[in-house]
């Protein structure tokens, strides 16, 4: 107990550590932006809308965030809507703003500047975000993030991801959403298995 304090000043005073320590951060992230970054800088060949959400959704595991990815054009429909679907990360699409102008409103709309992080690396939205005392992170750097150096045992970086496993990963969350026993399931063997 702190002490020359009332217990109320105290317990006041714990309350606002306790809050401290639960603010989540907002993260809005520019989602056409970061998929033109992608498709130069990550470690993957072709990242399209749907495996991207999947990215976001495995580097979001790691904290408490509330992170929207918003995407230029009009929603999709039917099975492509399902797919983008994330239970850890909001998907918006702007249409029929823009991507940008959506996020230049929430920007300017939080009360909480210091708590929003936003994700792009075009300058008009980073001029907006720093203007408000946003945190700012370019795509390439946030691409970073999701594709963390590996780390050997002397502790030096190795080389990029091995895409393979992360499709094997990617694989393997599907066979768990459809309830498919992976032990059960025969190999495939390629288009010409198709064939015969």
């Amino acid at each position: 107990m702190l002490t020359g304090r009332k217990p109320s000043q105290t317990r006041r005073a714990s309350s606002i550590l306790s809050y401290l320590y639960t603010v989540t951060q907002t993260v809005l992230i520019d989602g056409n932006n970061l998929l033109y970054a992608m498709r130069e800088h990550a470690p993957v060949p072709t990242v399209g809308r749907e495996t991207l959400v999947r990215i976001v959704e495995r580097w979001a595991r790691t904290g408490d965030d509330d992170i929207s990815v918003i995407f230029d054009g009009p929603k999709p429909r039917g099975g492509m809507a399902i797919q983008l679907a994330s239970p850890r990360i909001g998907v918006q699409f702007s249409a029929p703003q823009s991507a940008d102008d959506i996020i230049v409103a929430q920007v300017k709309r939080t009360k909480n500047p210091g708590q929003m992080r936003v994700v792009s690396s075009d300058t008009a939205i980073q001029y907006e975000a720093k203007l408000r005392r946003c945190q700012t992170t370019d795509c390439v750097s946030f691409i970073h993030e999701l594709y963390p150096p590996q780390q050997n045992k002397g502790g030096s970086s190795t080389k990029k991801p091995d895409p393979s496993k992360l499709l094997s990963q990617d694989a393997d969350e599907w066979l768990d959403f459809f309830g498919i026993d992976k032990s059960k399931e025969e190999p495939f063997d390629g288009y010409d298995a198709m064939q015969s």
